[in-house]
C-alpha cells in the first residue's frame, strides 16, 4: 500500500531528529542510486503493489535533479507519487513541474504554529517561513498538501494551532508523528507514556472537531486501543488499518543506495534491491515473515489489542533492542476480566460482485493509493446487503464521512464522491 523511498541524503537543512542523518549540502549524496536505477526499481513496485502510494522523500528530494523524471515515471505505472519535502524548494515553477510530472501531492513539515520552535529543530532560520510558501505554491498548483508534523513536549500543545494553518494553507491531511529515537533523534528526549497518552486522546478530539481535516497519529498505534478499534473494525473516519504498525505489512522502505527496511525508524536490512528483486524480498525475507506472522514479545503479545494494536516495532527495537519486544510507550495493562485479543477472521469467500459502468468509471478516478481499500469496502457492503451490483446510486448510499479527493484524467483535480 505504502512505499517510503529516501531518494537522497543531501538536504538544505539540518534537523536535529533527522532519522536519515542527512547531509546539509547539494548534490549527490554518496552511493544514491542514479536515475536508470530508480525507474527500474520503480517498475518492480509497480508489479508488486498496483496503486500503490510511493512517498519520494530525502534528505530533500527536490536536490534531485532527476525528481520531475523519477515522478513521471512513477505517474505513468499507475503509482501515486508524493513529495516528502521540508517545503522550502517548492516554488511556483517547481510545484507547476511536479504537477505536471504526475505527482499526486506533497507532505510539507511544519512542526510549529510559530517559526521559532520550527527553525530551530530544522537548524535554518527562515525555515518555517519557508515551509509555508512552499504548502501555497502547492495549493495554487494543484497539489494535494499533507502536513507533516514531529511531536515533541515543546509543540505538543499546539495541535489545534497546527491544524489551523493545515486547514487555510488547503492540507487534505495533517499527520502527527511520534518521536521514534534513531538516527540524529537519538539525542532528543520522547515523550513520557503519559504525555502520549494525553496527546492520542487530544488528537481524537481534533478529528471529531475537524471532520473535513483528515488528521492521523504516526507511530502511536495504541490510538486504535483509545479509540476502542479492534482488528478489522472502522469507526469515526478511522479505516481498519488507518494508525496501526504497516512497518513490513503493507509498507517498506527504500534507502539512497537501495536497501530496504521495513519502516523508515528500523535500520534492519531485509534486502538490496540492485542484488535481490524486490518481490523476493517483500515475499520471503524471515524478517518480514515474522513481522506479519509472529505475535510480539512482553505486555503486548497478551494484550487485548494484540493484533489492532501491537506496539510500535519501531520502538520496541530502539528500546529493547529486539523487533518483536513490547512497545514500552503505551501505559495499557490488560484488565484482569479481559482475555488477549483473538486473531482476527479470515474473510469468507463469497459470489464475484459486479460494478455497473459508471460506478466502475467512477472507481477508477480515485487516487490509485485509496482505490483497492474502497472498493473492497464496498464490496463488503454489498455482500453484507446480498447485493450482485454496485452501481453509482450504491456508492453514494455508502459514502464515507470525509470525501476522498479524486482526480481525472491528466492529474487535475476532479469530483469528490458522489454527492
Amino acid at each position: 500500500m505504502l512505499v517510503s523511498w529516501n531518494l537522497t541524503r543531501a538536504c538544505n537543512l539540518a534537523c536535529s531528529h533527522c532519522y536519515l542523518d542527512a547531509l546539509q549540502r547539494g548534490g549527490k549524496s554518496s552511493g544514491e542510486l542514479g536515475t536508470a536505477e530508480v525507474c527500474e526499481v520503480i517498475q518492480q513496485i509497480a508489479d508488486l503493489a498496483p496503486g500503490a502510494m510511493l512517498v519520494l522523500s530525502g534528505g530533500e528530494p527536490l536536490l534531485r535533479r532527476d525528481l520531475d523524471a523519477l515522478v513521471q515515471h512513477a505517474a505513468t505505472r499507475g503509482l501515486a507519487p508524493v513529495i516528502g519535502t521540508n517545503g522550502t524548494m517548492v516554488d511556483e515553477l517547481r510545484a507547476h513541474r511536479l504537477k505536471a510530472a504526475g505527482a499526486a501531492g506533497v507532505g510539507v513539515s511544519l512542526d510549529s504554529a510559530a517559526p521559532l520552535f520550527h527553525d530551530r529543530l530544522r537548524g535554518v532560520p527562515g525555515a518555517w517561513e519557508g515551509a509555508r510558501r512552499g504548502m501555497q505554491a502547492a495549493r495554487e498548483a494543484g497539489l494535494a498538501i499533507l502536513v507533516q508534523t514531529t511531536l515533541f513536549e515543546e509543540n505538543r500543545h499546539e495541535l489545534a494551532a497546527i491544524a489551523d494553518i493545515a486547514e487555510s494553507d488547503g492540507a487534505m491531511a495533517l499527520n502527527f508523528f511520534f518521536l521514534v529515537c534513531v538516527g540524529r533523534g537519538v539525542t532528543q528526549t520522547d515523550l513520557t507514556p503519559a504525555q502520549y497518552e494525553e496527546t492520542l486522546a487530544r488528537i481524537v478530539q481534533l478529528q471529531r472537531e475537524r471532520p473535513r481535516l483528515m488528521i492521523r497519529a504516526r507511530c502511536a498505534p495504541y490510538l486504535r486501543r483509545i479509540l476502542g478499534l479492534r482488528s478489522g473494525q472502522s469507526t469515526e473516519r478511522y479505516a481498519e488499518w488507518s494508525s496501526a504498525c504497516l512497518a513490513g505489512r503493507s509498507y517498506l522502505r527504500i534507502t539512497p543506495q537501495g536497501l530496504v527496511t521495513p519502516c523508515p525508524y528500523i535500520p534492519e536490512v531485509v534486502g538490496d534491491v540492485m542484488v535481490t528483486p524486490l518481490r523476493e524480498i517483500w515475499e520471503r525475507h524471515p524478517l518480514l515473515v515474522r513481522l506479519r506472522t509472529e505475535l510480539p514479545a512482553g505486555k503486548c503479545g497478551t494484550c487485548d489489542f494484540r493484533y489492532s494494536c501491537g506496539g510500535c516495532r519501531a520502538r520496541a527495537l530502539a528500546q529493547h533492542g529486539d523487533l518483536m519486544a513490547e512497545d514500552s510507550n503505551c501505559l495499557h495493562v490488560r484488565p484482569a476480566d479481559a482475555l488477549p485479543e483473538a486473531a482476527p477472521a479470515i474473510p469468507a469467500l463469497r459470489e464475484e460482485i459486479t460494478w455497473e459502468a459508471a460506478a466502475q468509471a467512477l472507481l477508477e478516478r480515485m487516487p490509485a493509493f485509496i482505490r483497492g481499500r474502497v472498493k473492497a469496502r464496498l464490496e463488503e457492503c454489498a455482500a453484507n446487503e446480498a447485493r450482485g451490483l454496485i452501481t453509482v446510486e450504491f456508492m453514494r448510499a455508502h459514502r464515507p464521512p470525509l470525501r476522498f479527493p479524486v482526480y481525472s484524467s491528466g492529474n487535475s483535480t476532479g469530483a469528490q464522491w458522489p454527492k
